[in-house]
């Protein structure tokens, strides 16, 4: 009795550690920021050096908004918020998050954080993990360019950039890699009065959250169905 006991532990344990499923999430805090006057759609390239200069401090500010509204953990909370899992087909995956991928700023400023960045950037294009998990069943969605871009005749736009990386649930040596960037209208971000700042910080965090659905449809199964139909 108590061998078969045993055994059946034994059994369900091995079961529980091959169902073991991990989803790697890396926010970003690469924001960036893009704002052009007629001047510069329409003046040629002094028009283009004119509006440069002349926005170059608020494209500043843009991106401190930025990072204040939509942050690394702000990130993550709208990206559970959408089933980050289940829209990738990865459902019962334990999601790990891991720290932000940093800025480009930041790695010109720090060597270290450079380094480590030129080391993350080595890994992708090898097809090696970017975490020290050893479980088979494993995934990575990668968090890069937060673009905030404004002109005239187009609008503004949060244009957001991923890549959703399985590894399959056995631990195959090279991953599926799915890269891609898609754009959504912002309507009030960023707040041009006091009172717009909660509906500036909705209108960001709608608009990424939106762009994830997006990147899922068009960058990962669309790509899957392209292939499919091969």
């Amino acid at each position: 009795m108590k061998f078969w006991m045993g055994a059946l532990a034994l059994l369900a344990s091995g079961t529980a550690q091959a169902q073991t499923c991990e989803l790697h999430i890396w926010p970003s805090e690469n924001y960036l920021g893009m704002k052009m006057s007629g001047v510069g759609m329409f003046g040629g390239a002094l028009g283009g050096l004119i509006d440069q200069a002349a926005n170059k401090g608020k494209v500043a500010t843009i991106t401190d908004l930025m990072h204040d509204d939509l942050s690394p953990a702000a990130q993550v909370d709208a990206l559970r918020a959408a089933d980050v899992t289940g829209m990738l087909g990865l459902t019962g995956y334990t999601i790990v998050v891991e720290p932000p991928v940093p800025s480009d700023a930041s790695a010109k400023a720090d060597p270290a954080v450079k380094a480590a960045l030129r080391t993350m950037q080595a890994s992708l294009k090898l097809g090696k993990r970017l975490s020290s998990a050893t479980t088979p069943c494993y995934a990575e969605l990668v968090g890069d360019d937060l673009f905030y871009v404004k002109k005239p005749l187009v609008g503004t736009n949060l244009f957001a950039k991923w890549t959703f990386r399985d590894f399959g649930r056995d631990g195959g040596s090279r991953p599926r890699s799915f890269p891609g960037q898609v754009k959504n209208p912002l309507a009030v971000f960023p707040a041009k009065t006091p009172d717009q700042a909660e509906a500036a910080r909705a209108d960001l965090r709608d608009a990424y959250a939106k762009g994830f659905a997006e990147y899922v449809a068009k960058k990962v199964r669309g790509a899957l169905a392209v292939t499919a139909a091969k």
